[in-house]
């Protein structure tokens, strides 16, 4: 799951392990349902090894939870002062569409652990607010160079985003292809209808 540009050893290989075993478990069988004997043995460390490098169950899960989402946190923090505002904008939102069709799975299991585990909600909230408010500024720094000056990019930023996170819980119900065609042919509506004329 973590991103690197070479093997991993030592430290960083066991952190690596424990974490992939984690983001399996936590995903298939959930945080109440997930024990720290469990990883151990599936990142073939011992139950002291994962304190040593975590602390605690809430600790690994968040870890575990940073570790999943890195791969969004690279792809929307990518330099895109190159690109024309207008493609600035769409290259955002093709990084989360691209993140929310890539992997389902974790955001699954997102909504599973928000459901099932009020024990995570602070963990989830801090982190995905955090994701939130990010995504929401870089939108709103591309759209400050598209919108004439009477109109609030932060507003059009979380209306965009509003719609890309109904279309992406609308996606964890309906993964079939025409449903997400249309989904994405009605973001591509709104950002048509944010570009200059």
């Amino acid at each position: 799951m973590t991103e690197n540009s070479g093997p991993l050893e030592g430290k960083a290989a066991t952190q690596d392990r424990i974490l992939r075993a984690a983001g399996e478990l936590f995903m298939s069988q959930g945080y109440e349902g997930t024990t720290v004997a469990e990883v151990a043995q599936r990142a073939g460390v011992s139950r002291a090894t994962v304190f040593w490098h975590f602390g605690d169950k809430a600790g690994l899960f968040r870890e575990t939870l940073a570790d999943l989402l890195v791969s969004f946190r690279q792809s929307i923090s990518r330099d895109l002062s190159h690109l024309p505002p207008p493609k600035q904008l769409e290259q955002r939102v093709a990084s989360y569409q691209d993140f929310v069709h890539e992997r389902r799975e974790i955001l699954q299991g997102l909504v599973r652990w928000v459901i099932e585990s009020p024990a995570l909600h602070e963990t989830l909230l801090e982190t995905l607010m955090g994701l939130h408010q990010r995504y929401l500024g870089l939108l709103s720094e591309s759209l400050e160079a598209i919108l004439p000056p009477d109109q609030d990019p932060r507003d059009a930023a979380a209306g965009i985003m509003a719609a890309l996170h109904g279309n992406m819980l609308l996606g964890l119900f309906d993964s079939s292809e025409s449903g997400a065609e249309m989904r994405r042919a009605s973001t591509a509506a709104i950002l048509s209808w944010l570009q200059p004329k």
